[in-house]
């Protein structure tokens, strides 16, 4: 079923896109919002035309296949087109979702979550046997296992890191401020009275002071 008519797709872009473009600089407004919109239209067959998809994961695949085939590229993985450049956190999200887009990812949270206590399991056998190269590898296979278990349970993994460190960051504050009013020393101080002080933070409401 058509959602839009092509010609409200034109008119809807049509003021995000009144400077030239620096490829071809004599390109009028309505040429490039014409091109945007004839790209949205070849992209969303589903929405625009008469193809019918299952989910919003044959949605994706569809969009990956289209972008292929107007780019003349060959495929060689389902894992083309991420960069390698992004920051880890990112990285492993989008390798794991292209991934997902051809079928290999589980279906629920449960077993992710099994996959992140057995990679606990196999960090704390190479912290025992010492070895540095086997401790980093396997915290490495945590981290992304952590970074799945965020995904399925469709949360942004970014995001939930941000917040816990915003937390830290003002439970600490708090702990040094409580340190400073009663005259102590953090360095000095030994761990369980620091944990004791963590303790009495976690349960004030107030916030973090700003510095």
């Amino acid at each position: 079923m058509r959602i839009f008519a092509k010609n409200s797709v034109i008119s809807c872009f049509k003021p995000s896109f009144i400077r030239k473009s620096p490829r071809s600089p004599a390109a009028s407004p309505l040429t490039t919002s014409r091109a945007i919109s004839e790209k949205l239209i070849r992209r969303h067959p589903h929405v625009f035309g008469d193809d019918q998809c299952a989910d919003s994961a044959e949605v994706l695949r569809k969009w990956d296949d289209l972008k292929r085939a107007e780019k003349g590229a060959r495929v060689e993985s389902a894992l083309d087109g991420v960069s390698g450049g992004l920051p880890a956190l990112i990285y492993a999200e989008k390798v794991q979702k292209k991934a997902a887009r051809v079928g290999f990812d589980w279906q629920e949270a449960a077993p992710v979550i099994e996959k992140v206590r057995e990679e606990i399991a196999e960090i704390e056998s190479a912290i025992a046997a010492q070895h540095v190269e086997a401790i980093e590898e396997e915290l490495g296979d945590l981290l992304f296992s952590v970074v799945n278990l965020a995904r399925k349970l469709q949360l942004d993994g970014e995001t939930a890191l941000r917040r816990s460190t915003e937390k830290f960051s003002s439970r600490f504050r708090l702990i040094e401020k409580a340190a400073r009013e009663r005259g102590l020393s953090m360095e000095k101080m030994s761990l369980p009275d620091l944990d004791e002080l963590w303790n009495e933070a976690k349960k004030t409401k107030a916030t973090a002071p700003s510095d």
